[in-house]
């Protein structure tokens, strides 16, 4: 059956109906648009009025497709601006998610994706949290990360070091923006990298920290060290001092340390080689920490732990506490400001690489017994090496008292 149309008011835009479906309550009408391009009459469908169109509507489309059509410029036919619609919807999304993008803020990604995938792959994770939420969220966590620059990095280490921080401390929080913004190059959000071009870190000059330790025990003060740890009754620190001064081993290490790394027939501890750890490598028993370990291999039967872990605590804390509280003691670090000048547990790491040195060790086998990555690690004991350049200095005047002519 043909097809009845029905002219409108408007020209060039007529209708028909539906034979029995309606819309408020009368037929629904299918609305169409004719016009004239290229020499030729064109008509074109619209659609229903229950789904949305009417005449006005209708018009508006026709009359945008004859000015395109006489002045060359836009739509010239409805698939035309069937086009345009939907290249302006396709701008219009990408512009919502671009600015979803650039609205994220510095702390929104920490809690998305830098914290969670430093708690996967990042043994100190809980250090970099700490950080997070003390100092970096303080001052940057509400700017959105696109928009962080340079002069706001360098904002924040004026910031840190007005809250007097350390470099050392102030350069660990570099390193968290650093790893979080090469992190945001690789996130990509609906299709859009969350972060592009030039980390505002880059230019900014990094803290520098003079923070290598320079106080090592004398002899007599290890022997009071020692005296004083063994009269406390704590055995554990006891045997983790005498191992630490003789094998120049880190407290974690030491920790760490199980029964099965332990040679006693061959004099050697091995120091496991891990991931995001320290160099491990071999270590020799001298006689002070082969009496040390027999002591106590009999405890070996209840925990494969050389210094078993305390019930209910954590044995780091509680060593390094204990050997504070006993340095207290000794007044070793009485009225010491420079913290390179303080002893802690590690200046034993320290004391026993100036022991050999001072020995006469020379400082390749020493960067070998210390496990160092480079030897560059190492030289800040070169000076303590006895040399004949040491010995000149004692023999400026002749031994007999006569003048130099």
């Amino acid at each position: 059956m043909a097809r009845h149309w029905n002219r409108t008011t408007y020209p060039g835009v007529r209708f028909r109906e539906h034979p029995s479906r309606k819309h408020n309550g009368k037929a629904d009408r299918y609305f169409s648009i004719r016009y004239y391009v290229n020499y030729k009459d064109c008509e074109e469908g619209l659609g229903w009025a229950s789904d949305g169109w009417n005449p006005e509507k209708a018009h508006k489309v026709l009359a945008k497709i004859k000015e395109g059509i006489t002045t060359g410029i836009g739509a010239q036919s409805l698939g035309d601006l069937r086009a345009e619609a939907e290249a302006r919807r396709a701008k219009e999304t990408n512009e919502a998610k671009l600015s979803k993008v650039q609205s994220m803020t510095l702390s929104a990604f920490f809690t998305q994706y830098y914290l969670p995938e430093a708690e996967r792959t990042k043994r100190t994770w809980k250090d970099d949290n700490g950080r997070i939420e003390r100092h970096i969220n303080a001052k940057l966590g509400s700017f959105p990360l696109c928009a962080i620059t340079k002069e706001d990095i360098k904002a924040f280490l004026d910031f840190l070091r007005k809250e007097r921080l350390s470099e050392a401390t102030a350069l660990h929080h570099m390193a968290i923006l650093r790893r979080a913004f090469n992190m945001a190059r690789a996130v990509v959000i609906e299709g859009i990298p969350l972060f592009a071009g030039p980390s505002p870190l880059d230019g900014v000059a990094l803290p520098k920290p003079k923070n290598a330790r320079e106080r090592f025990l004398s002899y007599a003060e290890a022997d009071k060290l020692l005296e004083a740890a063994q009269e406390s009754g704590h055995a554990d620190l006891h045997a983790a001092i005498v191992i630490a001064l003789n094998t120049g081993m880190r407290l974690g290490e030491i920790l760490r340390l199980e029964w099965i790394d332990v040679d006693m027939a061959h004099g050697i501890i091995t120091v496991r080689e891990e991931a995001d750890r320290k160099p491990g490598g071999k270590v020799f028993i001298n006689t002070e920490v082969d009496a040390v370990l027999r002591k106590r291999i009999s405890s070996r039967r209840h925990s494969r732990l050389v210094l078993a872990p305390p019930k209910g605590g954590k044995e780091r804390s509680s060593l390094t506490h204990r050997f504070s509280d006993l340095v207290e003691h000794l007044g070793f670090n009485a009225d010491i400001e420079d913290a390179r000048h303080k002893v802690v547990f590690h200046t034993l790491r320290h004391t026993f690489a100036s022991w050999l040195a001072l020995a006469g060790t020379d400082i390749y086998r020493i960067k070998t017994l210390m496990r160092h990555k480079t030897i560059t690690m190492t030289m800040r004991y070169a000076h303590l090496i006895p040399d004949a350049t040491r010995s000149a200095v004692h023999n400026l005047r002749p031994s007999n008292g006569a003048t130099r002519s």
